[in-house]
């Protein structure tokens, strides 16, 4: 597997060799869209146009990979991870150039092994003891745990799939499915046993940073089932490894259907209520936005994508922007749209 991770001498390198604008964290700096890969068939004529995609991404200047182990049956881990370890074994790119972040909470299916999620779980999960049924927490087909064992078992799957020793942002998929199960009381608590093993993850060097990949879970209001405060999260994380916590991402969806994170004042931070965006960046998180074209909806609408992306990256709070792209004229289109001028 590939050592390393990504680095703020690395990113700043990589960044340094393209004329695109970019964005810059203090951990490391970033293409201001990252490659997306969440939609496509489970199959080699997708997972074909994703490495090719992948690759000719990377190579021309975004920098940023977001994926999730249940993401087409587990094969966009493993496309992004066969693209990774051939640019890293071509001299193409070093390991710490390039931001891989993942994800793991929702039960995936196995493609490659002939498992849907349902057989998944029956088969691996509890016939393997990783987890227990009293476990589960279920939302109509929605199935999703908070169990630590889980993500010790998730994150070394990931690692495999990814071909590296270190992933850079591990996330909790969608954790409001979990909390519409649990309530608040019993899930904040289970977040500290999830949290305190997250820590030891990042001991391990096995993670470098933790946070949540939402729906709604951010953005719905307090008194809605699935709501999560994040001031209560980030306590969570504080009363686990205090103000030196590895608690530092959040994700959410930003595009001209759902903007609540901009406009909603849902989340109290020293009690004053504020969108997700500054309660983020009021508590040091850095904010990374999904599906800017709401699953291609918007994509019916309108053809001018560039003033779509445009305007969900406008906010200088917003680290990247994951967009989902397989094909490499919708990546040139992309890649084209933060051009700078000199």
């Amino acid at each position: 597997m590939i050592s390393g991770y990504a680095s703020l001498s690395g990113t700043r390198e990589f960044i340094s060799k393209f004329d695109l604008s970019y964005r810059q964290a203090p951990m490391f700096y970033t293409s201001p869209i990252a490659i997306g890969t969440h939609l496509g068939e489970m199959n080699e004529i997708d997972s074909a146009l994703y490495r090719q995609g992948i690759e000719y991404g990377v190579r021309n200047g975004l920098n940023f990979i977001d994926t999730a182990i249940n993401y087409r049956g587990m094969r966009s881990e493993r496309d992004v991870g066969y693209v990774l370890k051939s640019l890293v074994n071509r001299g193409i790119i070093n390991r710490d150039e390039v931001i891989i972040s993942t994800k793991g909470g929702i039960i995936p299916g196995d493609v490659e092994a002939k498992l849907v999620p349902k057989e998944y779980l029956r088969q691996i999960l509890l016939k393997g003891n990783v987890i227990n049924e009293s476990d589960l927490n279920i939302v109509d087909t929605h199935r999703h745990v908070l169990t630590p064992t889980y993500y010790q078992f998730a994150i070394d799957k990931s690692k495999h799939h990814l071909n590296v020793k270190t992933i850079d942002i591990y996330y909790v998929h969608n954790p409001e499915i979990s909390m519409m199960t649990l309530g608040s009381e019993k899930f904040y608590n289970q977040l500290w046993t999830l949290f305190s093993l997250f820590e030891e993850q990042v001991q391990s060097g096995r993670i470098k940073y933790y946070g949540f990949a939402t729906w709604f879970g951010l953005t719905n209001e307090p008194e809605e089932k699935g709501y999560i405060s994040l001031e209560e999260v980030v306590n969570v994380a504080k009363n686990v490894a205090g103000n030196d916590n590895h608690f530092k991402f959040i994700q959410f969806p930003l595009n001209q259907q759902m903007d609540a994170s901009i406009t909603k004042r849902n989340q109290k931070v020293n009690g004053e209520w504020l969108p997700v965006l500054r309660a983020a960046k009021n508590l040091g998180l850095l904010s990374t936005t999904s599906a800017p074209f709401n699953l291609g909806k918007l994509i019916d609408k309108t053809k001018d994508i560039k003033s779509i992306l445009l305007e969900v990256t406008q906010h200088n709070e917003i680290l990247s922007t994951m967009v989902g792209m397989k094909k490499i004229e919708h990546i040139k289109d992309n890649i084209q749209t933060f051009k700078r001028d000199f």
